[in-house]
């Protein structure tokens, strides 16, 4: 129950709810067990009790989700045993072992288990080699994105002390070059080309930094390092596990050496924006919490200059009154200019202030805290600003599914939402244009008499499009084959969409009880082939769904349908008149 693994906690929940299902437990069971398994371990794990509701509703919703794995896996499963049952194999393949697992979510175990009912075995050595590609995959595309793998390799035999990060209290430092490197190998010194161009992917580990590395969701500042001889921007920085601040950067001009003293200065604005938006996502979580409810926990979050994502555990989706509510609740505390005050507290103390921990996570005896006025309170290691009027406002942006139980919520503060409102106003004000309307205020009446007008003109065609099928229904009777006394109506028919070929089919079925109908529309879109056998051609043996099939074939399309109606799609129009014109010869095949 305790998430200290997730992939572990997984397979356990699942094994439970399989063998759950063979002891005939058909039904969600393990939430049942919660209980028990508290009152034994609340004594070591005092936050098993605290997480409650939690728990089980992460284990609720687990298990109908397992439940829906097992039934879709299992089907594909068993065609698969079926297969080889067929082709008298005693191995289930590791590449469909692998599938079964990378695409469907069905573990190797259940596969394993399952297989060996059935008398079947699994290649497990090539379902491994599989899994090993898939990590050697996934490796290489964290590396494609993601320095801090080989700069870790790049800088991990510096013997120097770790990057003293001074971010929170100054964005402008003098600071000494200890390492640099040009993405292949360590350098002594990085240069401009002869031609004076600037240079990609320059890294450079710096004795003492105010730029925050990536990290708990917090992008990087971005900025510059100087000297009297060099100016590299700084676009992107990571922290090794040994603790250097590898700075990426592009060297717009001069040379850099080991040993140089240099300037780092963020880019403050940047810096702000990025703060806001971290602050914003505290308020955020504590604002769901009173709305939702206590059951809300971080799951993830992600802040840059621009937005912040912040996901979350709850069971369905937010309402939009919920969304409202929640909002307005940020921004009300926004507009109390709540001091944003940050302490380093022995962990038991930080607790004992309400600070907020990630569930699962492992903290130091030392934590930071963050406490916006007393109303949020959490551990964070980010940037965050002085007061939280200094967020400005506070605007979501979407709310949406990541995962099964895991919501998310996009949102912007200050200049973010002054860009959305500048947005939106140049969007309705176009909006106004196109709809005639003389102002803003003028654009929704318009748009809702344009749209009664548009209904109006919509009922009007509808009425000459039946008028107009009505008098070609007359014409198409003149010129009807006559097969054993049934009455061949066929004709292909251009600018006519489905639902006229529909009513066509059907006055013609009601004028003429012996006649079969095959017309052909195309509404510029789709082209599409309806079928109508009258109720004495029926007694003749022919039925619309098996005429259709075979009509449809020769022009590539397919469909199906009752014996007195069915249509199909058209593919290949090239072949519209070979279908029609072979439209008698099949009709007198199926004829009885």
């Amino acid at each position: 129950i305790r998430t200290f693994d997730a992939h572990r906690d997984d397979l356990l929940l699942r094994r439970a709810a399989r063998h759950g299902r063979m002891l005939g437990i058909n039904r969600p069971f393990l939430t049942e067990l919660v209980d028990t398994v508290i009152e034994s371990s609340e004594a070591g794990y005092p936050e098993l009790r605290e997480h409650e509701s939690y728990i089980k509703k992460v284990i609720g919703t687990e298990e109908q989700r397992f439940g829906r794995t097992i039934d879709a896996g299992l089907s594909i499963l068993n065609g698969m045993m079926g297969r080889l049952k067929e082709a008298h194999e005693k191995v289930l393949s590791g590449v469909e072992a692998f599938k079964l697992n990378d695409t469907f979510g069905f573990p190797l175990d259940l596969t394993r288990e399952i297989a060996a009912e059935a008398g079947l075995a699994v290649d497990e050595a090539a379902f491994h080699i599989e899994m090993t590609k898939q990590r050697e995959r996934a490796r290489a595309e964290r590396l494609a994105k993601d320095i801090s793998g080989w700069s870790a390799d790049l800088f991990g035999e510096l013997t120097a002390e770790a990057t003293q990060f001074d971010g929170y209290d100054t964005l402008s430092e003098s600071a000494k070059v200890i390492a640099l490197s040009d993405g292949e190998e360590l350098a002594d010194a990085i240069a401009t080309d002869e031609a004076g161009e600037s240079k990609d992917g320059v890294l450079v580990v710096l004795d003492r930094t105010p730029f925050y590395a990536e990290m708990g969701g917090q992008v990087a500042d971005h900025g510059y390092i100087t000297n009297g001889d060099a100016k590299l921007k700084v676009t992107q920085v990571k922290k090794t596990p040994k603790g250097y601040f590898v700075h990426t950067c592009e060297l717009l001009d001069g040379t850099i050496h080991v040993g140089d003293e240099v300037t780092a200065s963020v880019d403050t604005q940047r810096r702000m924006a990025i703060c806001r938006n971290h602050t914003a996502t505290h308020l955020l979580q504590k604002a769901l919490r009173e709305v939702l409810g206590e059951h809300v926990h971080q799951a993830g979050s992600y802040q840059d200059d621009k937005l912040t994502h912040f996901d979350f555990t709850h069971f369905s989706a937010v309402t939009p009154e919920e969304l409202r509510k929640v909002e307005d609740r940020v921004n009300e505390k926004i507009f109390e200019a709540l001091p944003v005050t940050i302490q380093n507290l022995p962990i038991e103390e930080a607790k004992k202030m309400g600070a907020m921990a990630l569930f699962g996570e492992k903290y130091g005896s030392v934590v930071r805290v963050v406490d916006a006025g007393g109303w949020s309170t959490e551990f964070c290691g980010g940037t965050h600003v002085t007061n939280t009027a200094q967020i400005g406002c506070f605007k979501i942006l979407s709310e949406s599914s990541v995962a099964a139980g895991i919501r998310r919520i996009e949102a912007t503060t200050a200049y973010g939402v002054l860009n959305l409102l500048d947005e939106r106003t140049e969007q309705l004000a176009k909006t106004a244009v196109a709809l005639k309307a003389n102002n803003l205020k003028d654009a929704p009446a318009r748009a809702e008499a344009l749209t009664a007008e548009l209904k109006e003109t919509n009922k009007q065609l509808d009425i000459l499009k039946a008028e107009m099928a009505s008098a070609k229904i007359d014409g198409l009777f003149e010129n009807a084959a006559d097969i054993d006394g049934v009455r061949i109506v066929s004709a292909y028919l251009t600018g006519t969409g489905a639902d006229t070929l529909r009513d066509m089919v059907d006055k013609i079925r009601d004028k003429a009880p012996n006649a079969v109908t095959v017309l052909i529309g195309s509404d510029g879109s789709k082209t599409m082939m309806a079928v109508g056998v009258s109720k004495n051609a029926q007694a003749r043996g022919l039925k619309a769904g098996a005429l259709v099939k075979k009509i449809a074939a020769i022009a590539g399309g397919n469909g199906g349908g009752k014996p007195d109606f069915a249509m199909a799609g058209i593919r290949d129009t090239s072949k519209i008149d070979d279908a029609l014109n072979a439209v008698p010869e099949i009709v007198k095949a199926e004829m009885q």
